[in-house]
């Protein structure tokens, strides 16, 4: 499967030729040729003149680039070609030119050639030192989406705006080698308080876009802070949220979310969409509405109807209720053939009885529609007559519509409280379901008492130096998958690995990187059913993947095909997880604890307190945050459903989130 920006190329007739001589090789040299071909004319790539550049222009030696350097001039409206590639006017230069982005460990291929990862309007780009023009990476301060983009031994703050790099646990006595050691949470208790290594500063100037030069107190230095109030546009002559866009400079928000095109012909945000990322309301925004997408606080177009957005893109209701204009595809079709054990039920009603085996102390409800049309389940009447207004009553638990729209996986009971958690046993239940099929299906697993194995299987997708033989073996992984351990089995949960799989080489290509949303439910899908029994079918599936490159969902690390997921059905596109190993071999601790919180959503769980502060999770005992981002503020902040990575400690487990998980078929007995 191979992505690309949807732009037209105007090829030399000398790189054409060559293209030609290489279809008499066979059709994997071709490729191999092809792609080491491209590689040497795309940006960044040595020359002496534009005619060997994909862009059709060359920096040279003269400008202060060793060797020459490739880019492409213009290119504010329809972008640079190729997806490593970042447009950007340099400081002194004043015209907009396209560099190559650094890789995700902030390193460069031509290092040995005098070029270094430079921090220009916060994006990571490959150019000569000499150029003296922005600013390291990965020191404290610098921008990051995970902790891979700081150096050794700094922990990526992703609840701060763009990410911060910073050194957690340093002593103030000391100081700091390189920034100002102060405090994070300067009002909470002596014994709670946490101190960090952040940048150090004497004026604004000194600090990126979004922050300024600030110290909590007399007794301690100042430093770079998060601004409470928005600067206002990035750039103030681009574009509206949800405008067209082929560059992050052609965006008020300073994002644009590049239009894909795939080889099957779909297209993802087609003609690019900008955005303003990292917003905290609507005032943040650039005409759009903050909600949380994909699990960023995003800028979005607000809509009504679909007559209210751009061609290609539809009206949709998202996971806080609010309305957006989202790229259009087409929901999938359900393979019922990765459900070999399970009783599924269909037929025209959408009202319709549930048997729930006696003495349950939970089940797995699953409403879906084959054909892939939305569904989207509205009542449950439970065996005492009562019934449960799952919009209002349950609502905390009602968000896979908005994830999944052809499936709708509930977990009951999917909270603590005793209001509801004691009411969900044995008998006769009735669903009620809105969809416009003419056919819908549905399928109950019960859960006969609380679960302690926990079973995970994963398939190994082009992760570099790791294959379903080596996995068992190998020290990175396992640490992480013993730190997962540690966490569940405070809750009294087992972590076991059922196997280790791998698919083919041409599907391990097509998905080891992961570009679109889209791509990770249609991976997930690939899951095959481990045997007939039901208990063999109890498994997890993780999909572990080189990393993701997803245009909206910067620095994404892993998703949960549902919350929960589709436990026991397998071949569909909620039956697993995904996750990015890019990490793995460099902070092992952190890699297991992010694997355990998305473990977690695809069980039932929500975070402690959602982004934004929109929402709190349905469990007694959890800690809440009224404004999760100030991070260590939070009591909640060192659980492991916190919504922001903030270092290696976040283990933390409650007796609740126990008996949310112990409830979910997946767990067994």
């Amino acid at each position: 499967m191979f992505y690309a920006p949807r732009r037209h190329v105007l090829t030399p007739l000398h790189l054409l030729a060559l293209l030609c001589a290489l279809l008499t090789l066979s059709a994997c040299e071709q490729l191999q040729q092809v792609a080491e071909f491209v590689d040497s004319i795309s940006t960044g790539a040595p020359c002496e003149s534009g005619l060997e550049c994909l862009g059709g222009y060359c920096l040279d030696e003269q400008d202060g680039y060793p060797g020459g350097y490739c880019s492409e001039l213009s290119c504010e409206e329809e972008g640079c070609l190729g997806f490593s590639s970042e447009c950007l006017v340099l400081p002194l230069a004043g015209e907009a030119a396209c560099y190559e982005r650094c890789d995700r460990d902030n390193s460069c291929e031509r290092a040995g050639e005098g070029y270094a990862c430079t921090l220009v309007d916060d994006t990571p780009v490959c150019l000569p030192a000499d150029l003296a023009v922005g600013s390291e990476p990965g020191k404290p301060g610098a921008p990051c989406t995970s902790d891979v983009a700081c150096e050794e031994g700094l922990t990526c703050l992703t609840n701060l705006y763009g990410g911060y790099c910073a050194s957690i646990g340093c002593n103030p006595d000391q100081g700091c080698d390189d920034g100002a050691c102060v405090t994070l949470n300067p009002e909470a208790e002596a014994d709670d308080v946490v101190f960090a290594c952040m940048a150090a500063c004497e004026s604004d100037q000194d600090c990126r876009f979004g922050y300024s030069c600030l110290a909590n107190d007399e007794n301690e230095p100042a430093y770079c802070q998060e601004n409470e109030q928005s600067e206002g546009p990035r750039n103030p002559d681009g574009a509206d949220d949800g405008e067209p866009c082929g560059a992050n400079l052609g965006c008020k928000g300073g994002s644009c979310i590049r239009e894909v095109e795939k080889d099957n012909g779909e297209v993802s945000f087609p003609g690019g969409y900008c955005t303003t990322r990292y917003c905290s309301d609507d005032e943040d925004c650039n005409g759009g509405i903050c909600l949380v997408q994909n699990n960023h606080p995003t800028c979005m177009a607000g809509c009504a109807t679909d007559a209210d957005c751009r061609q290609g893109y539809s009206c949709r209701t998202g996971r806080e209720g609010r309305s957006f204009c989202d790229s259009t595809t087409a929901p999938p079709e359900i393979d019922t053939s990765g459900a070999p054990a399970l009783e599924l039920v269909c037929g025209s009603q959408k009202t319709y009885d549930v048997e729930v085996d006696a003495g349950a102390v939970g089940f797995l409800l699953t409403p879906f529609n084959p054909g892939g049309l939305a569904i989207e389940p509205r009542t449950l009447r439970r065996p005492d007559g009562s019934t449960l207004n799952i919009q209002n009553d349950y609502a905390f638990h009602a968000i896979n519509p908005a994830i999944l729209t052809s499936l709708a996986p509930m977990l009951f009971p999917a909270t603590n409280d005793t209001s509801l958690a004691n009411t969900f046993g044995g008998g006769t239940y009735q669903m009620g379901v809105a969809s416009n099929a003419s056919e819908t299906c549905h399928y109950v697993i019960a859960q006969p008492s609380a679960g302690r194995t926990l079973r995970l299987r994963f398939y190994l997708i082009g992760v570099p130096g790791l294959s379903a033989a080596t996995a068992a073996s190998n020290r990175d992984l396992q640490e992480a998958i013993a730190t997962m351990a540690t966490i569940y089995d405070a809750m009294n949960i087992e972590v076991e690995v059922a196997a280790y799989e791998e698919l083919s080489d041409e599907l391990t290509d097509s998905y080891s990187i992961v570009r679109t949303l889209d791509d990770a439910f249609d991976l997930v899908a690939l899951s095959e059913a481990p045997g007939t029994t039901l208990d063999e079918n109890l498994v997890v599936n993780v999909f572990l993947i080189d990393d993701f490159a997803v245009e909206d969902s910067p620095g994404l690390l892993g998703i949960s095909a549902g919350l929960p997921g589709a436990a026991g059905l397998h071949a569909s596109p909620a039956s697993g997880l995904v996750f990015s190993t890019a990490g793995l071999g460099e902070d092992n601790a952190t890699i297991g604890q992010i694997l355990a919180h998305e473990v977690g959503h695809y069980l039932g769980l929500r975070h402690t307190t959602e982004h934004l502060g929109s929402a709190q999770d349905p469990i007694t005992d959890t800690p809440s945050c009224l404004f999760p981002n100030l991070g260590y503020f939070c009591d909640d902040a060192e659980n492991f459903m916190f919504p922001f990575s903030l270092g290696p400690d976040q283990r933390l487990t409650t007796s609740g989130q126990s008996f949310v998980l112990r409830r979910n078929p997946l767990v067994r007995p």
